[in-house]
């Protein structure tokens, strides 16, 4: 490709600039965005070429493929800007301009991007990549590799019509998944949307009588990691809610009638009396529960499913000293052994913390556990 816009100049489309300007490409990379934003993307030389959102006219131009990469609400706005472009009346048929775009819902931006006029080809895409920085200046050219990026063309779509999105797919590391729009929506109301929606809920519930004694400090790491997506901004989860609404509230329905299986079961257990167990032990419901629960939780890991997530995992325990995370990272480092996920866990004072570690393959897990086991650490696998 010779030029790609990235309208939003953000930190997924600063990651992919960032990518192309390291492999050192032929390809001109165009930033769309703010004054701000434009000007702290001209000092990290993150792009060639620069302009505001309303110079549409001219950013649209001699593009390979347009990336929408703001918010949903803001990227309706865009396609709508795109269809009233006046130059491309006087476009040669042969010239095709991909756009596509990074938004967490399909279905109403792929609907808005089907009216879009010739020369613009328009086919929705999403990458399951992200942080809690929003702005070019956390940029992170890896940020892509291993995950999943959904392609939602049309119905019929041929695939060489969106060959240049493939090709930045593929080059970013990601893995490209091609999905009907629905389909989209539906899985991420389930995976993504509500887990959010219900991690606010927690947050937001948690009762007085605990708060006015600051009693949720006491919080154990299940209930950190539940509400950890709570701290989430509302701005960008407004335009996932406003446009996967429907898909989301039954995704909530549906957990909640799994919690009303919960409370009946939880109810229907004996209780203990007097310090003594019931004779009958009714908790075969809630046993149930949590055996559905474990096939649940093992099925997102099962072999030749979910390949962009999979890691293998090892624990160190760690002393405490200074110096005590280097001389693990160092030797690997030193090795070559390439790791994906670093975890602290367990950190108390004047007691050994657990260090937590993720590998993509078997045998760097391998070379891992061998090289830590000669330095003289426990180390398990998990």
């Amino acid at each position: 490709m010779k030029r790609i816009a990235l309208v939003g100049f953000g930190l997924l489309a600063g990651s992919i600039a960032s990518a192309v300007k390291q492999a050192k490409l032929p390809t001109k990379i165009r930033a769309v965005s703010s004054a701000t934003t434009l000007a702290r993307a001209r000092e990290l030389e993150l792009a060639d070429e620069f302009f505001e959102y309303d110079q549409v006219e001219e950013w649209s131009r001699d593009c390979d493929l347009i990336l929408l990469c703001s918010p949903i609400l803001h990227i309706l706005k865009t396609i709508d800007a795109l269809a009233h472009v006046s130059w491309v009346k006087g476009a040669a048929g042969n010239d095709v301009c991909l756009v596509s775009d990074i938004g967490s819902t399909k279905v109403e931006i792929c609907k808005a991007g089907s009216s879009l006029p010739p020369p613009f080809r328009f086919v929705g895409s999403h990458p399951m990549a992200g942080s809690e920085k929003r702005t070019c200046e956390y940029n992170d050219p890896a940020i892509f590799e291993n995950a999943y990026w959904f392609v939602c063309p049309p119905e019929g779509t041929d695939e060489k019509v969106y060959g240049n999105l493939l090709e930045l797919i593929a080059f970013l590391g990601a893995n490209a998944v091609v999905f009907p729009p629905e389909h989209h929506d539906r899985t991420m109301a389930w995976v993504s949307h509500m887990p959010q929606m219900l991690s606010s809920t927690l947050a937001a519930s948690i009762p007085g009588r605990l708060l006015e004694h600051n009693y949720q400090h006491y919080a154990g790491r299940a209930f950190r990691d539940m509400t950890r997506i709570a701290a989430s901004g509302w701005g960008m989860w407004h335009d996932i809610a406003v446009t996967n609404r429907e898909e989301t509230v039954r995704a909530l329905k549906e957990v909640r009638e799994g919690l009303d299986s919960t409370i009946d079961a939880m109810n229907a257990l004996d209780v203990v009396v007097d310090g003594k167990p019931a004779a009958d032990d009714k908790s075969a419901g809630l046993e149930g529960i949590f055996k559905k629960g474990n096939e649940g939780r093992a099925s997102l890991f099962a072999p030749g499913r979910n390949d962009a997530n999979v890691f293998f995992e090892i624990t160190v325990p760690l002393k405490d000293k200074p110096g005590a995370l280097l001389s693990v990272m160092q030797p690997l480092a030193e090795e070559g052994v390439n790791i994906r996920d670093i975890e602290l866990m367990k950190v108390r004072e004047n007691v050994a913390g657990t260090l937590l570690l993720a590998f993509k393959t078997q045998e760097e897990t391998a070379r891992a556990v061998k090289l830590l086991r000669y330095l003289g650490y426990e180390v398990k696998e998990r």
